[in-house]
C-alpha cells in the first residue's frame, strides 16, 4: 500500500453512530435547557422554507470583520403561532421524568381531533392537576402547530410537548393561562439571541462507503471491487468492529447544530416572497423567522428550535440589515 503500509487513518467520525434513520421527520429532542430570561417556553416549532443573502453590520465581538457590512447567508423559516392544547406534570423517578397526569381542552380543532391519534380531550380536571404540583418536577405545554397556517398541504396537526422554565407552580399557572389560546413566536424568541436548531436531515438512501464515508477508492488493478474498503478485518473468531466503515443508511438522521443567531422575525404576511417563490416551498402566509446560516432538512420539513444549551460568552441585540436578496432580486431594504 506504499504511504499507507502500516497504518492509515479511520474513516468517517464515530460522533454519530449508529447511522439510522429517523423515526419521523419531527425531530426528537432529547434535552430540554432552561431559559435565562424567566418563565416561558423553551421551544418552537417551524418550518423551513429557503435561503436567502442579507447584507449586515457584522457586531460578533472579537470577528475579523467587526464593525463592516458583509453578505451572509440566512435560511427563511415559517413559524406559524402553536396552540397550546393542554399542560403535562412530570415527576423524576430513578433518574428519569414519568408523567403523573395531563389535561387537554375540550374544544379541540378538527386537525387534532380528527387526524392525531391519541389526542382527546380528557376528564382530568385543571384543579385536580393544581393538587399533584407538590409530586411534579417539571411541567409542559402540549403545543399544537398547523402546517396549513404555514402554506403547507398537510391537513394533520403537528403535536410536541415543550417544557416551561422555572418553577413548578409558575410554570403551571403559565400554561393554564394559555389553554386554548395562540402563541406567537415573539413571545418565545427575540431577535439577535442565539438559539439551538434541531431536525432531520436530507435522506439519501442506501449509500455505499466510497460517499458514505470517504474511503479513497482502490487501484485500478484490484482483483475485486475498487468503491469498498481494502480488508473489513482478519481476526477469530470471525467478526467485524464497528471503526471499519460499511455500507448503508446516508442521511434521514437526527442533528442539532447550536447558537444559530436569529436575525429577523417578521409579523403575520410580513416576510420577504420572491417572484416566483421560494424553490419547492410556499410563500409564507403567517410570521417567519431567519436564521444566520444554513438549516438541515429538506424545504417544507419542521424543525425544533430551541433554547441555547451552549450559552455564548456575549449577548447581542437585533442585527442592523441593509438589505436582503434572493437570486440577485433585491426583497427588502
Amino acid at each position: 500500500m506504499g504511504h499507507r503500509k502500516y497504518s492509515a487513518p479511520r474513516r468517517g467520525s464515530l460522533a454519530y453512530s449508529p447511522r439510522r434513520r429517523a423515526k419521523s421527520p419531527l425531530p426528537r429532542v432529547n434535552f430540554w435547557p432552561e431559559r435565562k430570561d424567566g418563565i416561558g417556553l423553551t421551544g418552537f416549532i417551524a418550518y423551513k422554507l429557503g435561503m436567502v443573502t442579507t447584507f449586515m453590520v457584522d457586531d460578533i465581538p472579537g470577528s475579523p470583520t467587526q464593525g463592516t457590512e458583509v453578505a451572509t447567508g440566512c435560511t427563511v423559516l415559517a413559524a406559524p403561532p402553536l396552540h397550546i392544547i393542554g399542560v403535562v406534570l412530570l415527576k423524576r423517578e430513578n433518574g428519569y421524568l414519568v408523567e403523573i397526569g395531563r389535561h387537554i381542552i375540550s374544544d379541540l380543532p378538527p386537525e387534532v381531533r380528527e387526524r392525531v391519534r391519541g389526542v382527546s380531550p380528557t376528564s382530568v380536571g385543571v384543579d385536580e392537576l393544581r393538587s399533584l404540583l407538590g409530586k411534579a418536577a417539571q411541567v409542559r405545554a402540549l403545543a399544537a402547530s398547523y402546517p396549513r397556517e404555514a402554506g403547507l398541504s398537510q391537513k394533520k396537526a403537528i403535536i410536541l410537548s415543550i417544557p416551561v422554565s422555572g418553577g413548578v407552580e409558575e410554570a403551571f399557572n403559565y400554561v393554564v393561562e394559555r389553554l386554548g389560546k395562540r402563541l406567537p413566536v415573539e413571545e418565545v424568541f427575540r431577535e439577535g439571541e442565539f438559539i439551538d436548531v434541531v431536525g432531520v436531515t436530507k435522506g439519501h438512501g442506501f449509500q455505499g462507503v466510497v460517499r458514505r464515508f470517504g474511503v479513497k477508492i482502490l487501484p485500478r488493478k484490484q482483483r475485486k471491487t475498487r468503491r469498498a474498503v481494502g480488508a473489513i478485518g482478519g481476526r477469530s473468531p470471525k467478526y467485524v468492529t464497528r471503526f471499519v466503515p460499511r455500507a448503508g443508511q446516508m442521511g434521514f438522521h437526527y442533528r442539532t447544530e447550536f447558537n444559530k443567531r436569529v436575525v429577523k422575525i417578521w409579523p403575520d404576511g410580513q416576510a420577504p416572497v420572491p417572484k416566483g417563490g421560494y424553490i419547492r416551498a410556499p410563500p409564507p402566509k403567517c410570521p417567519a423567522i431567519a436564521l444566520l446560516g444554513s438549516v438541515m432538512g429538506t424545504p417544507k420539513r419542521p424543525v425544533v428550535l430551541r433554547t441555547p444549551a451552549r450559552h455564548p460568552r456575549y449577548s447581542l441585540g437585533a442585527p442592523k440589515l441593509s438589505a436582503i436578496m434572493y437570486a440577485g432580486e433585491v426583497l427588502a431594504s
